[in-house]
């Protein structure tokens, strides 16, 4: 267990990559309830529409490891985008978050983030937070999460000389459905306004289905809508994209 885990750690530090602005963790975290290390595998094939129609494969790494009431994550994700008119790129995305569970129902959550993106011409964005997760509803096959972090956004434009230093509140619902042993269908959404200027936000909303093939692998189709009311400046950036995700994950 340990020498995979290791194995595994070590691809994922030399992998780099993001795949959205809003990054959704509801997707990537680990359900096992006891302790040790956890993680999620997940292997897609994209299709992209923002600036340009992109092939992309994507290698999705969570890991996990719970100690009692504390929880400690690591996430990456490795890209690479192929169009017949452009160069292969590489997109950057790492994530830590600390959980600690307070009680049945709340949980402190805090996180550090970095990312880049070079179609929308993030070069480089680091955000902290702190916030906390409440469990609405955690009984038969339904669960239902809300969750509002205070962020402090560092965010560097490619390409131009301006740099945003901001507070925002990244505030999200989280649904999942079991509908039998082997399907279950999730759904995210995220909203994240800066504090001192509302008409500045964020928001997305991701639909997952996933289907058992294996006792730990699992095929899943996931689609991504996000929405930035002021994205990079850059004629050529929209303020809505879609992403739409098919794949297998491995659960260890």
């Amino acid at each position: 267990m340990l020498r995979n885990f290791l194995a595994i750690l070590f691809l994922t530090l030399c992998s780099f990559s993001a795949f959205s602005q809003i990054v959704n963790i509801e997707s990537l975290r680990a359900t096992q309830d006891s302790n040790g290390f956890h993680g999620v595998e997940n292997f897609n094939v994209d299709y992209v529409r923002n600036t340009k129609e992109l092939l992309t494969l994507t290698n999705n790494l969570s890991l996990q490891y719970k100690r009692d009431k504390s929880v400690y994550m690591f996430l990456n994700t490795f890209d690479v985008s192929l169009a017949n008119d452009e160069v292969l790129e590489q997109n950057g995305f790492f994530h830590l978050r600390y959980n600690y569970k307070i009680n049945t129902w709340l949980t402190l959550e805090a996180l550090a983030q970095y990312q880049t993106n070079a179609p929308l011409r993030i070069q480089h964005r680091f955000l902290t937070g702190l916030g906390p997760r409440v469990t609405l509803l955690k009984k038969d096959r339904n669960s239902v999460y809300v969750g509002a972090l205070v962020l402090y956004e560092y965010d560097d434009e490619a390409a131009n000389d301006i740099v945003h230093r901001d507070a925002r509140l990244s505030s999200y619902i989280s649904y999942s459905l079991q509908l039998d042993k082997r399907v279950e269908w999730s759904t995210v959404g995220y909203y994240q306004p800066r504090l001192d200027y509302w008409e500045d936000f964020r928001a997305s909303l991701q639909g997952r289905l996933a289907i058992k093939v294996f006792k730990n692998f699992a095929f899943n189709s996931i689609i991504n809508l996000a929405y930035d009311a002021f994205p990079v400046v850059d004629e050529s950036i929209p303020q809505l994209t879609m992403k739409w995700t098919n794949g297998f994950s491995y659960k260890f």
